[in-house]
This record gives structure tokens, C-alpha cells and sequence, in this order.
């Protein structure tokens, strides 16, 4: 990609960082926030979010479980109080018998909920995929501050349904969607910010990830603010007017165009050269065929005004690489190896949704205590932070920074053939391998972990959970990158997201299993999904048995660096002046 010099002549430096830095920064604010559900659903349920469908007592008891979140330090004073009156009865079975009738009676509380927190995270997913195609119509700015306004307005729906939570309960679900609606928009255009700016560094996207990841912190935050005695509604009005500087600052600042921008009459001879003559460079810009005559007629009129000043016989719109008929992406979707990755990270991406919309059952299930399932939902929280170095870590181990190849003469001719460098593609296989690798260890160990009932054990859990879903999409694409053609991976991604988050969907019938069936104990759940994740070491073998596969292939191609006659006749003749590395005239070459 261009610098941003190139891209944005006018654009000071000052204002280049300032847009990474805010990006980044509202990225860790807004975008992710509702995978911290395992923090605001406390809060909810004190607040009497869908508290009418408890019995009065469950609700009474609601109101004592507030009190004890909020006030930690009078339940330890009125333990006093109790313990020196002999006649009272102990509060450990009175809390023990309360607790067990809220459970019998709110359990419909707990899986509406649940509900909310299944709808808000699948359009924190599937939103992407829309916005992928809104992209080539639709300016970054615009949809950030769709996003904006999204968040904003889903702030201020929650803060309006807890002013009234006996009569408004039912606007939760949409104020959850338009939470997830917003943060996918905030994430996206961050991740886009490129397309504005030029390439900011090798470990912006992993840092955008992680900073998605990492803002599932900040319903910990409100969380904390919360116990402290702060109202609710005065920390839900203050987060919707940080969102609102979000928006403020994305109209006074992104108002730039993207690096390929221009108007119609821009498109004149340097264009027509810079696609004629320098076609073989991966640098220069992507356009679609048609898109690009329109813009050329319209522009110029007819084409005989560029062949005047050329000395070329023909015109052509197309790269080289683009001529000949390239692999249909029905090849690369019905793949092995994509089939297997994609069943595992679909299956990996719903136990972790599950996961966290479960941690609260399953803490209370191990402690039988308030104040420690308190306590270690507060920690899982806070250990999200973490996702801001998994993230840069995991590309850092799939090696993101391009290595110069050793043999140019051979890389030049791997791009006219069509073809990935076999060196190249060995080096990512491998750096693949060693990745998926360790996720599936890392995925078994988290199985493992949430199958042992020891609830100082779980932190491990937590830091495993956080390490997972930081790294999940990171290595996702770098798969699609390495082992697919270049037109493939906006297809493969879309069909990746489609996938998960509609099975995402299955989280919520896990949870009335959880809730009804399994009396709260989540062992039998994540056994499966342990027995479900071994199938994932499918995926490190089939790349071990490719990247085997390609050295042998690699030797061949070394043995043969030209490229047969049929490949040659089919490159321009700039393409093969280019390969063969003759730079005998500056001139250009009159095809005949």
C-alpha cells in the first residue's frame, strides 16, 4: 500500500498519528464492550431488568444481592452484628436457602438475558459482513459515524429502559443490537484506516484486534464505579457522551479521501501508463476491468487519444495476473484444509461466546459465595487487557514483516505464472503450523481447566480464554493470506463470518440447557466441546503434510526457473522484460 505522503500530499504527520492514536483509543472504548457481559449482567439484574418475571421474594432477594454489591463493607458489619446475637439465626443458610429460590424462580430472568446477549453479539459479528460490501459505495467516515451514533443511541436506550426497568424491560434487546451494531462499525473502520492513511506499521491490525479484545474491560470498569456507589444511570449517560466525541471527532477529522480516490478527470494519461507500463508492480492500484474502461471513456472520450501519444498496438485493462483464468473460489472454499478450519473456528468461537455468558453460573456454582463470584468475574474482566499483547504476539510468531526472497529472478517469474513463491509459501506454512499448533494446546488446556472444579484454577482458564479469542482472527487471516490466491480473501472471510456467527446462534440454546437441564453445571458443555476441539489438531497435520508437499514441488521450480512457452506467449511483453531483469533501454518496447 502507499505511504500516506503519496495517498494524502497535505496531511501533516501530526494529524496522521492523531487519527491512529483516537482510533485506536475508541476502538478499546466502544467497540467490544459487550464481551464483557459477564460484568454488566450483575448490574442488570440489580437494576430489576426483567425482575417481573421473578416472584416477589426473588425480587427481594435481587434487591439484597444489590446491596452487597454495592456496600461489600456493611455485609461484613452486619456479619458481626450477627454473629454476636446468639438467638439470631447464622446468614449463611439464609443466604444459601435465598439463593436457591432465586435460581428455582428466575431462571426465565437468566435466559432472557442470556437472550439479549446472543442477539448483541451476533450483530457484533455479522455486521461486518454488510459493511464489507457498503465499502467501494460508502466513505469510512460515514460509516464510523453510523457506528457512533449507533453506540450513542444504545447508551441512551439502556439508561432510559433502567429509569423505568418494571414497564421498559423489553427494550434491552435493542439496545444491545445497536451496541453491537455500533462497536462492529467502530472496529471496522478502524481496521480500514489504511485505505485513508496508506500502511501505518505490520502490527496495526493485530494492535486493532487487540484493542477490540481488550474492551471487554470496560463493563469491569462500570462494574467497579458501580460497588462504589455511583448511579447507573449517571455512568450509562457519561459512557453515551464519550461515544458522542467519537462522533465529533470523526466528522472534523476523517474528512479525507482514500488513497485511490479521484475524480472522473483524473483518470487520464498517467493513469493509462501507470496501468499499461508498470502493470507487473503488486504496488500499484487494483481496479476491476469495467471500472476501469468506464472511468477511462468518460474521462477521455475514446481511446484513440491514448494510443496517439503510445506507441502500443493494443489497449488492454488488464494486470497480467488478472488475464488468465484463475482458480473459481469454489476450489478454495471446498478445500480441505478450509473446511477443517473453518468447523474448528466456528466451534472455538461459540465455546468462547458460551463462556462468557456462562462464567457467572459457573463461579457461583464452584464458590456458592457472592463475594467470590464477585471477585473472579471482576479478575476475568480485568485480564482482557491482556488481549493487547496476545494479539501483536501471534502475528509477531506468524512473521507479518515481508522478507526480502533470496531469488528475485525466481519470485518475479512465481507472480507471472500466477503462482506464490515456493520459498515464500514454505516459510508461512511452517510459521502457520507452529501457530495452530499451539492453539489447539492452548484450547485443550482451557477444556481442561473448565472441567476441574477448582475455583482458583479458573484464572488460568481466564488467562487461556483471553489468548484464544485474541488470537483467533489473527492467525484466521494470515491462513487465508498464505495458502489462497489474493481475489479469494474477501470471499473466504465473508463465508468465515457468516459461518461462526450464525452457529454463535447456539449459544443461547446452550445456556437453557445449562439452566434447566444441568442445574447450573456447565461440566457436561464443555466436555463436549473438548471432545469437539481435539478434531482441531486436523488442521497443524494437513499444514505439516503441505508444507511437505510444497518443498518437494519447490525443487522441480528451481530446476525449471523459466516459465513454459505457454505462460510466456500469454504475459505482456512488459511483464516478461520485467521477470527477465533486462533493463537494456529506458525506452519502452514497441509490442508488435
Amino acid at each position: 500500500m502507499a505511504s500516506s505522503s503519496i495517498c494524502q500530499p497535505g496531511l501533516a504527520p501530526s494529524r496522521r498519528w492523531w487519527l491512529i492514536s483516537t482510533a485506536l483509543t475508541e476502538t478499546l472504548l466502544f467497540s467490544g464492550v459487550l464481551l464483557g457481559w459477564n460484568s454488566l449482567l450483575p448490574i442488570l439484574k440489580s437494576q430489576g431488568i426483567y425482575s417481573h418475571l421473578c416472584d416477589t421474594s426473588a425480587s427481594n432477594f435481587s434487591m439484597v444481592e444489590r446491596s452487597l454489591d454495592l456496600l461489600p463493607h456493611l455485609q461484613a458489619h452486619n456479619s458481626g452484628m450477627w454473629e454476636e446475637d446468639e438467638d439470631a439465626q447464622t446468614p449463611e443458610p439464609r443466604g444459601k436457602r435465598s439463593q436457591e429460590h432465586h435460581g428455582a424462580e428466575c431462571k426465565q430472568q437468566d435466559d432472557i438475558l442470556n437472550l439479549a446477549f446472543t442477539l448483541g453479539s451476533f450483530f457484533l459479528g455479522f455486521t461486518l459482513l454488510p459493511l464489507q460490501m457498503l465499502l467501494d459505495t460508502v466513505h469510512p467516515r460515514q460509516l464510523r459515524q453510523i457506528g457512533s451514533v449507533s453506540f450513542s443511541l444504545s447508551c441512551l436506550l439502556l439508561a432510559y429502559v433502567c429509569s423505568n426497568s418494571a414497564r421498559l424491560s423489553f427494550f434491552l434487546m435493542f439496545s444491545m443490537m445497536l451496541s453491537g451494531i455500533g462497536g462492529a462499525c467502530i472496529m471496522f473502520t478502524t481496521l480500514t484506516l489504511p485505505v485513508l492513511l496508506g500502511n501505518p506499521g505490520p502490527l496495526y491490525t493485530a494492535l486493532v484486534l487487540g484493542c477490540f479484545s481488550a474492551s471487554a474491560t470496560v463493563f469491569t470498569l462500570m462494574r467497579v464505579m458501580y460497588s462504589a456507589g455511583v448511579s447507573f444511570l449517571s455512568i450509562v449517560l457519561a459512557y453515551g457522551g464519550l461515544s458522542c466525541l467519537m462522533f465529533i471527532n470523526c466528522f472534523f477529522c476523517w474528512s479525507i479521501q482514500p488513497c485511490n480516490a479521484g475524480t472522473e478527470g483524473s483518470y487520464s494519461i498517467h493513469l493509462k501508463w501507470k496501468c499499461c507500463e508498470e502493470q507487473q508492480k503488486p504496488e500499484s492500484g487494483e481496479m476491476s476491468d469495467y471500472s476501469l474502461q468506464q472511468r477511462f471513456f468518460k474521462s477521455l472520450g475514446q481511446k484513440e487519444r491514448i494510443l496517439r501519444f503510445s506507441q502500443r498496438k493494443t489497449l488492454s485493462f488488464r494486470r497480467p495476473d488478472l488475464q488468465k483464468a484463475g482458480p473459481p473460489l469454489s476450489d478454495s472454499l471446498c478445500s480441505p484444509v478450509f473446511i477443517l478450519h473453518l468447523f474448528m473456528a466456528s466451534i472455538v468461537q461459540l465455546w468462547l461466546h458460551f463462556y462468557v455468558g456462562s462464567i457467572n453460573h459457573l463461579l457461583q456454582y464452584l464458590s456458592q459465595d457472592n463475594i467470590s463470584t464477585a471477585l473472579y468475574s471482576s479478575i476475568f474482566g480485568a485480564l482482557q487487557v491482556l488481549s493487547l499483547m496476545s494479539a501483536p504476539m501471534t502475528l509477531l510468531l506468524l512473521g507479518s514483516r515481508q522478507q526480502k526472497p533470496a531469488n528475485r529472478k525466481e519470485e518475479d517469474y512465481a507472480v507471472i505464472a500466477g503462482m506464490q513463491s515456493p520459498q515464500k509459501q514454505i516459510r508461512g506454512v511452517r510459521r502457520l503450523t507452529v501457530v495452530f499448533t499451539l492453539t489447539i494446546i492452548f484450547l485443550c488446556a482451557f477444556g481442561v481447566v473448565c472441567l476441574i472444579p477448582s475455583l482458583e484454577l479458573q484464572v488460568l482458564g481466564f488467562l487461556l480464554h483471553t489468548v484464544l479469542r485474541s488470537s483467533l482472527f489473527v492467525s484466521c487471516t494470515m491462513l487465508y493470506v498464505v495458502l489462497y490466491p489474493a481475489n479469494h480473501f474477501g470471499g473466504l472471510i465473508g463465508v468465515h463470518i457468516l459461518v461462526s456467527m450464525l452457529l454463535t446462534l447456539g449459544q443461547h440454546p446452550l445456556f437453557l440447557v445449562l439452566t434447566n437441564h444441568l442445574q447450573g453445571d456447565p461440566f457436561w458443555v464443555h466436555a463436549s466441546f473438548l471432545t469437539l476441539s481435539l478434531l482441531g489438531f486436523t488442521v497443524p497435520f494437513y499444514l505439516h503434510r503441505l508444507q511437505s508437499d510444497t518443498a518437494k514441488q519447490a525443487k522441480s521450480f528451481t530446476a525449471t526457473p523459466k516459465p513454459p512457452s505457454a505462460v510466456r506467449l500469454y504475459a505482456s511483453s512488459a511483464a516478461v522484460q520485467f521477470a527477465e531483469g533486462t533493463e537494456e533501454s529506458k525506452e519502452p518496447r514497441t509490442a508488435s
